[in-house]
């Protein structure tokens, strides 16, 4: 089984990330977060084999989150954001060099654009990464 932990702060999103992920059976949300505070703390005591992060964020936003969180519990970061335009896609990447491993949009997975094989990729994704952290694979 998969453990996943959510951080958004939009119950919207939050609901429908919950729904896609937890339609797999091989994939447990364990925790989901509203603020980057809140998935520093949780990531911690849950210790998920993986972690969705939104780039906006109330306390502090995703770049920030990743890299504490990457400073003390490393476990694969996605991105899933709405926010694709320029601007918003370079603090994307910033969250990429501060650890994340992916940026994915939210709307090819949860709004009017996503796919039935666009969900199936991001699916395929969340268990290819958390097969890799030593956690989902038994050797923590």
């Amino acid at each position: 089984m998969i453990r996943v932990m959510i951080v958004e702060d939009s119950p919207t999103s939050r609901a429908a990330l919950v729904q896609l992920l937890e339609g797999d059976p091989e994939v447990q949300v364990v925790g989901q977060a509203k603020t980057g505070t809140e998935a520093l703390r949780m990531s911690g005591s849950l210790q998920p084999d993986l972690i969705t992060m939104d780039i906006v964020l109330p306390d502090m936003d995703g770049v920030e989150a990743t890299e504490r969180i990457m400073g003390c519990y490393r476990a694969p970061i996605v991105i899933v954001t709405a926010h694709t335009e320029s601007r918003e896609l370079n603090i994307a990447f910033r969250a990429m060099k501060a650890g994340a491993v992916d940026v994915v949009s939210k709307s090819t997975i949860l709004g009017r654009e996503a796919t039935r094989e666009s969900q199936q990729a991001f699916l395929a994704e969340i268990k290819e990464l958390a097969a890799a952290h030593p956690r989902a694979t038994g050797e923590a």
